[in-house]
């Protein structure tokens, strides 16, 4: 099955949100599709985030290398 997907679905996964898990038991052996910028968007998030004291730089860098 195809499933559409936004940011917001991928920060979660990667910055290990509670809902992570039922994410990825929904989405795991189904096609993934996105925009072309969620690199751009994931890249802005973790920017805010990183301002808000919510994640470190070398989370941030981690999470956006592993992505």
């Amino acid at each position: 099955m195809d499933i559409v997907i936004d940011t917001s679905v991928l920060i979660s996964v990667i910055v290990g949100e509670p809902e992570r898990s039922r994410i990825v038991e929904f989405t795991i052996g189904n096609t993934l599709i996105g925009p072309e910028s969620i690199p751009w968007e994931i890249g802005n998030a973790f920017s805010a985030m990183f301002k808000q004291n919510r994640l470190t730089l070398k989370e941030a860098l981690k999470g956006f290398c592993n992505f």
